[in-house]
């Protein structure tokens, strides 16, 4: 394992707006590291607004991704990397929620100015030996995502992350049918729908925050790690229901936590 201690946490996450630079292209960073075939785990200390605080395990492989909480159980999320399916398993309910993926083609009815702001700090810690850096990513001016991101660390695992929001972008874009225009919010749709993947294009995310009071911090990874295949097997008992299925209902939101949420807009996706 390679234990994170979370250093950062005493760098204040708030907009560095005397301290703006040219952030790099993702295509800069890609060069510097290796993607390895390996299985990557990671753990995620997590806090959020009305619940309590929590674990978040995420594991990649080359064919699936598992979104837990750090538990083995019949409550997950898998993605299929190769077909493009969310698969959200509730033990609850003892069913699968099914997402596939779909082109993102509501309006958002605003426009994005998208800017982002970047600060090298020499005092943080190194993370396996990638330079850790302040970025606030924000829409229209206003500060939507802070993030200290390990610049091209685990590329791999970011690219994974990336497919699996951009399939939940498709989904939460049917959902802002139902949200009137006057209610819409542009960081919620800049980071869930229309860019759900600039805060990964540089590397890994190890402490972020966002606009919503969601925070969660690196705690561990390994990017060696063995994964009990069973890990990657959907319940066979459990019955399947899709978001087709759902027509003439409010189509749930999805969190990277494999629960199905009442919310039109809101999922934190990893």
């Amino acid at each position: 394992m390679k234990n994170v201690v979370v250093v950062l946490i005493a760098i204040m996450l708030v907009a560095c707006g005397d301290n703006k630079q040219t952030a790099p292209k993702a295509t800069d960073l890609k060069g510097q590291v290796e993607k390895k075939p390996t299985t990557a785990m990671l753990l995620y200390n997590v806090a959020e607004p009305g619940v309590d605080p929590y674990q978040s395990r995420v594991i990649v492989t080359d064919e699936f991704i598992r979104l837990d909480e750090n538990s083995d159980g019949n409550d997950f999320v898998l993605v299929d990397r190769k077909k493009e399916i969310v698969y959200s398993v509730s033990n609850d309910n003892d069913s699968i929620l099914i997402v596939n993926r779909q082109p993102v083609d509501t309006p958002a009815g605003m426009e994005f100015n998208l800017s982002v702001d970047k600060k090298q700090d020499d005092s943080a810690p190194q993370i396996d030996g990638k330079n850790v850096v302040h970025y606030v990513f924000k829409v229209n001016g206003e500060a939507c995502n802070d993030a200290m991101i390990a610049e091209g660390l685990l590329m791999n695992v970011t690219k994974a992350l990336s497919e699996y929001r951009h399939i939940l972008a498709g989904q939460h874009a049917t959902t802002l049918k139902t949200v009137p225009a006057d209610m819409r919010n542009a960081c919620d749709m800049a980071s869930h729908i229309f860019y759900p993947v600039r805060h990964l294009e540089y590397g890994l995310p190890v402490q972020e925050s966002d606009y919503s009071g969601y925070k969660r911090s690196l705690a561990d990874f390994d990017d060696d790690w063995t994964a009990n295949p069973k890990l990657f097997v959907l319940p066979a008992e459990f019955g399947r229901f899709s978001i087709d299925d759902m027509k003439g209902t409010a189509a749930p939101a999805i969190s990277a936590d494999g629960e199905v949420e009442s919310s039109a807009t809101s999922a934190h996706q990893g």
